[in-house]
Parts: C-alpha cells; structure tokens; sequence
C-alpha cells in the first residue's frame, strides 16, 4: 500500500524557475527535513547549497546538464554533468536532443546521450524524452535510444506546462521491460494517477510540491 513516506521517497523535489532565489533553495531544503525526499534540484548555481543543506539526511541533490531541448554539444554536456558531479551532486538529468531526434539522427542521439554516463561513471543518469510533444512511435524510439545510449532512467519530461500521461508512460514500459528505470513528470495531479503508473512500473515521480502535498493528503 502507498503511504505518505514511501510516496515522498520516489519524489524528486525540483525547483528551477529562472526567478528561484536562494530563499527559495532553503525551502526545499527544510521541506526535504521533514518529508524526506528521494532528492533535491535546482538551478546549477545552488548545487553546493543543496548539498550541504542535505548532508546527513536520506536525501540526495541532483542536477541538471543542459537546456530544455538537449541541444548542447555532448562536450558541454559533459563538462557540466562532470563539474556538477565534483560539487557533490549524485546524480544528473539530460534531456536527449530533440534536434537530433527529430532529424532521425538516431545514432548522434545515442552518442551524445552515452557521452554523458560514461563522463559520470557509476552516478545515476536520467535521460528525458519529453514524452509529450512526441507520437507514440516516437516515444517507443526515444525509449529504445536512451536504453542504447547506457542511461539508468528514462523519464518522460521536465514539465513546464507538458502532461505525462498513462498512454505514454504504457509504451515506455512495453519498450523498457524493466531494463532501466522510468520516472514520470508533468503534470501529474492525482493519487490515482500515480497508482496505475507505478504499476506499469514508474519508480520515480517529478510533481510539483503543490500537487504532490495534495496528493499526500488524499492518502
């Protein structure tokens, strides 16, 4: 049964918005005291920050590597992935690039995807696919490339407005056969919805914390 701590621990508690403050990061911060999140994320600036601010607890700072559409050549990628890692994060989000993908350039798309995990080794590595904004035939690809690139999950967006949904979250699972891990994000409301997709065999959630304390409630 899902309760309200097991929920918590497959969270990602995630606050990037170009306006987010340092008083914003300390928030998170005690929230991540107090519900135990699998993890903390911010803007790159505010990686040290996170870290010290969840030394000693069950809760790990996460970072990002590059912008919303991938599109950055795999070295800056890497270097960031890499220079986040030394700061103390423990594991990175990528988006794969949707330019390349979209171009059918499926073999740059699982390169710049593998330079990534091979540049921070045994750290866990999410590679978004931005579910979405893609058909169905599309996610089934994406999914096989992010598994072919080395990645340790596939998750389906960062949100900022696009809805995950069950049918997508189905074709990533019939694609992944428990290979590597799914994490679900974007617009994620209820506790239902959360249900069925862990059965389909989500193990990480991105909600909003307005979303997620609502869903908490419901339990």
């Amino acid at each position: 049964m899902l309760d309200p701590r097991s929920f918590c621990q497959m969270l990602d508690a995630t606050t990037i918005s170009p306006l987010a403050t340092r008083d914003d990061m300390q928030e998170l911060i005690e929230l991540a005291h107090q519900h135990h999140f699998f993890s903390v994320i911010g803007p790159r600036c505010f990686v040290p920050m996170l870290v010290e601010g969840v030394k000693g607890t069950s809760t790990i700072a996460g970072s990002g590597c590059c912008g919303d559409d991938g599109c950055e050549p795999w070295y800056i990628k890497t270097f960031a992935a890499k220079d986040s890692i030394a700061l103390g994060a423990q594991e990175i989000d990528m988006v794969m690039n949707l330019h390349y993908f979209k171009s059918g350039m499926y073999k740059e798309t699982v390169e710049d995807i593998r330079a990534v995990k091979e540049a921070i080794g045994d750290h866990r590595l999410k590679c978004i696919i931005e579910s979405p904004i893609l058909t169905d035939a599309e996610i089934a690809i994406a999914t096989q490339l992010v598994i072919d690139g080395g990645a340790d999950f596939v998750k389906t967006s960062i949100g900022g407005g696009h809805v995950t949904d069950l049918r997508q979250v189905e074709i990533i699972s019939s694609v992944n056969r428990g290979q590597i891990g799914i994490k679900a994000s974007g617009g994620i409301r209820d506790l239902e919805t959360v249900k069925r997709m862990i059965d389909l065999g989500v193990t990480r959630f991105g909600i909003g914390l307005t979303s997620a304390f609502k869903i908490i409630e419901g339990m």
